[in-house]
């Protein structure tokens, strides 16, 4: 068929399914080039890596060996006595699950009531919300060495308060100890010695980097959660009133609800970056007093599997293959989390 003989709209409709496709495909080859180049391949050369024992180069094909050490001796290995004991990747992940359950849900509820409270007319509310923000903006490394010096054991802010009202002092970043075993000691029913330190809870230092780790991310969370409370129609809370409904019930059957496509974005965002989380855990305890020298002190009682990666990559020679197998594992942890999550909390979500 002549394409002049069709009419002026058909033609042009013929001519842009011909041409569509590969302008389309040039107009995106940029981003895909840099999408390629910085996303796809370092995950091939990862995988390449992961199969060498490898320093600054390849010094030695050894296949899946990385993985064999780290699926069975990083989870199960034997102490100096000739008995069973958790491996250091294992003890990595029980550290990190730690880390990502003191954190996500507290950001996130927390978020949530601050931000309700801030989209309501009150005063300095400008302010206030710049304060929350603040944290966010500020450079992390930065903000965790001052909060290293507010609980250092030594000389530290927190302790000085703990003198001036009357409460003992405690070591913080230099402790070990699970938060629950302090909790009961200072409660009077001693540190729970049939309880193994690994189960009874995050340790001192960890309960001071999901505290620092809260302060930091909640204004982010803050901003997102204010921005959905702006598209929840005011009608719907006029009709509420009128019908007699309080405060509460305002909060849980209409606010909650439509806010939880937000929810859900902040349950993703937070679990990826917390268990992505590096520079607030190694700056406030790689200067531990106990096992000073590697990160993830004092005593590995902040051992992330971040951390554990950063120690077999940067702190042990020749385990850079093995550090690559870490990070194999880290990034299909991640993805399965993101797919539960997708099949689990999203489909309770309803977006309007």
């Amino acid at each position: 068929m002549n394409i002049r003989a069709l009419p002026p709209l058909a033609r042009a409709r013929r001519e842009a399914r011909r041409t569509s496709g590969w302008g389309g495909l040039l107009y995106v080859l940029p981003a895909l080039a840099l999408l390629v180049l910085f996303e796809v391949w370092p995950v091939f050369f990862n995988l390449w890596i992961s199969l060498w024992k490898w320093d600054v180069g390849p010094l030695d094909f050894v296949g899946l060996a990385n993985y064999r050490r780290l699926f069975v001796e990083g989870f199960v290995t034997r102490d100096y006595t000739g008995g069973l004991a958790i491996g250091e990747v294992l003890h990595s992940l029980i550290i990190t699950i730690y880390y990502v359950l003191g954190t996500v849900p507290v950001t996130i509820l927390l978020a949530f009531g601050l931000a309700t409270l801030l989209f309501r007319k009150i005063p300095g509310r400008g302010a206030l919300r710049t304060i929350y923000f603040l944290p966010h903006v500020t450079g992390g490394a930065a903000i965790a060495i001052v909060f290293a010096w507010m609980f250092s054991a030594q000389a530290g802010v927190v302790n000085a308060l703990f003198q001036a009202i009357g409460l003992p002092t405690q070591r913080w970043l230099d402790d070990p100890i699970p938060f629950l075993k302090r909790v009961t000691e200072a409660v009077g029913l001693g540190t729970l010695p049939g309880l193994p330190d690994i189960v009874a809870g995050p340790s001192t230092a960890l309960v001071v980097i999901i505290l620092y780790t809260i302060w930091s991310s909640l204004g982010f969370n803050i901003i997102i959660y204010l921005a959905g409370l702006t598209a929840i129609p005011g009608e719907l809370y006029e009709a509420a009133r009128i019908d007699g409904a309080s405060g509460a019930t305002i909060l849980r059957r209409i606010t909650w609800p439509l806010l939880m496509p937000t929810t859900f974005f902040l349950l993703i965002y937070n679990t990826i970056g917390t268990f992505q989380a590096f520079t607030p855990i190694y700056t406030l305890t790689r200067g531990s007093s106990i096992g000073r020298g590697e990160a993830g002190g004092p005593l590995d009682s902040t051992l992330t599997i971040t951390v554990y990666l950063f120690r077999n990559f940067y702190e042990r020679a020749n385990s850079v293959g093995y550090a690559a197998a870490v990070a194999f594992l880290l990034f299909f942890i991640m993805l399965g989390l993101t797919i539960v999550q997708f099949r689990v909390v999203g489909r309770r979500v309803q977006y309007q």
